[in-house]
């Protein structure tokens, strides 16, 4: 295992050319692999290699997919917590060691996701308010 195969693999993965790939290139930072792509990539990865991503903390490393209107009042996890890049060769340790084994800082992310549950409340509203405005417009014509 050596870091070409690393390379090779990414550059599958992501479409990116091998020249711009070194053993420090961020994958988020300077080649934009965010939320879902970010999250198949790993998937990916641990399956390829077949690395036990067991103890692997996702917002650590990068966003989530979309924009969340929720975020604006309370934080989602990626944002409760300080990111950490992954490499090329930070995946090839892994693969090499067949684990995830990054030592992640204490941290204490909010298990209840009050961004997502914000967003179910301003779109269940914003469903109400336009079911009553129908029914007022439809019982008032």
């Amino acid at each position: 295992m050596n870091i070409e195969e690393i390379y090779s693999f990414l550059a599958k993965e992501i479409a990116i050319e091998s020249e711009k790939l070194h053993p420090d290139v961020d994958l988020t930072a300077d080649l934009g692999v965010e939320g879902d792509d970010f999250s198949e990539l790993i998937e990916a990865f641990a399956e390829n290699y077949h690395v036990d991503m067991s103890s692997y903390r996702w917002y650590f490393h990068h966003r989530e997919e979309g924009w969340s209107l929720g975020a604006l009042f309370f934080k989602p996890p990626y944002m409760q917590v300080q990111r950490i890049q992954v490499t090329p060769e930070i995946l090839l340790h892994a693969a090499r060691m067949k684990k995830w084994s990054f030592e992640y800082p204490s941290h204490q992310v909010s298990e209840s996701r009050l961004d997502i549950q914000m967003n179910i409340i301003i779109l269940v509203g914003l469903g109400v308010t336009g079911a009553l405005m129908w029914l007022l417009g439809v019982f008032s014509a």
